[in-house]
């Protein structure tokens, strides 16, 4: 049954999609592990381009950081001394306090899905909990089983699997996928589904199927079927 989804989603992406035409996007090569954690948090049910974008280079102004690596290193990680890392990150929320992170940094009220708490805040314990685990930096996070991370976060009320997706796939993850609106409502349609009859984990499923077919790698196809789908 998945090979039938998947070559459905092949063929609709091959109808629609040139895929030679796609660049996976800067956000995928953060130059710093507080950036990633930052974008994937605030991502989550929030307009990219319009929201998170701002959001992210809000912070990367105000402490004076690149957000994504040079052209040159776009593949290979920055060397730990080049990086701020989640020490640095919770050290801003130690002077700043969450209040002024929220209101003058970022500048964002929105809340983490299906709560009453401000992603910023989330963004601390996150970066607290990954800490306790050993991960500072982009290098610790590469060499971490995903499974550990997940384990890491997901007790945090209001951070879900997207989220962590999101993260695993900035961080360098090359076979996430993240089931958002606009891959759910893709695989649907090439299903002839309504979009509801598609969770996210099981368009998640079918894209990292489809990838194979295709002989990409799960999150640029993730990525091309986002573009898309968002006419991004």
């Amino acid at each position: 049954m998945i090979d039938q989804e998947a070559r459905a989603v092949a063929d609709k992406v091959n109808d629609c999609i040139n895929l030679e035409t796609v660049t996976i996007g800067v956000e995928f090569y953060p130059a710093h592990l507080s950036v990633a954690l930052i974008d994937a948090m605030f991502s989550v049910r929030s307009k990219y381009d319009s929201h998170v974008v701002p959001v992210v280079k809000r912070y990367c102004r105000h402490f004076s950081l690149d957000r994504e690596r040079p052209k040159e290193s776009s593949v290979g990680i920055p060397p730990r001394s080049q990086q701020e890392t989640l020490e640095g990150l919770i050290g801003h929320y130690d002077n700043y306090g969450n209040d002024c992170m929220r209101e003058e940094i970022f500048r964002s009220s929105s809340k983490s899905p299906g709560t009453e708490i401000h992603k910023s805040d989330n963004i601390l314990r996150a970066a607290k909990a990954l800490l306790k685990i050993g991960i500072n930096d982009l290098q610790d996070a590469a060499s971490r089983e995903p499974y550990e991370i997940k384990c890491s976060l997901l007790p945090i009320r209001g951070v879900g699997l997207a989220t962590v997706h999101m993260f695993l796939m900035y961080t360098g993850r090359e076979d996430f996928v993240k089931g958002d609106v606009h891959v759910c409502y893709f695989v649907a349609e090439c299903l002839g589904l309504p979009p509801k009859k598609i969770s996210p984990r099981e368009a998640e499923r079918i894209v990292r199927a489809a990838a194979g077919v295709l002989e990409v790698q799960p999150r640029f196809l993730d990525y091309a079927i986002w573009k898309f789908g968002s006419g991004s």
